[in-house]
């Protein structure tokens, strides 16, 4: 199980990322949104194998900033530190760019009840996360 969750890194700093884009009204641009807050994890699902209840994070986003912490228990490599930059629009999409991995990154979301829905695709793996914002 190794080889699959060595990607976890980038695709959860770009995961999170997308998890947010829709958690704020406050506008830093024209059509971009401001996504500062806190968030909680409560659902991973991992190139299709659930790990909701094995894993935990947090998230913390500022205006343009974001750093997001992962943890997945029980597999290598899947403890997540990292933080980057970020846009999100009104519409939902989002662009990001990690400052530990290089990687940039776009995805979609759903919000419903303060719960972020995001589904993300990158490097052949498909993420999909939930956070509750605080």
């Amino acid at each position: 199980m190794r080889a699959p969750f060595r990607s976890l890194a980038a695709l959860t700093a770009a995961t999170a990322l997308c998890a947010l884009a829709a958690c704020s009204s406050s506008s830093t641009g024209t059509d971009n949104v401001s996504l500062a807050g806190n968030y909680t994890l409560t659902k991973f699902v991992y190139a299709g194998t659930d790990v909701s209840q094995a894993a935990s994070g947090t998230l913390t986003m500022t205006a343009t900033h974001y750093t997001v912490n992962v943890t997945v228990a029980g597999f290598p490599n899947a403890s997540i530190a990292d933080s980057g930059t970020y846009t999100a629009t009104k519409s939902g999409t989002f662009a990001q760019t990690s400052t530990g991995t290089g990687v940039q990154t776009a995805g979609t979301y759903t919000l419903s009840n303060n719960v972020l829905t995001v589904n993300l695709s990158a490097q052949g793996i498909t993420v999909v996360q939930a956070w509750q914002k605080q």
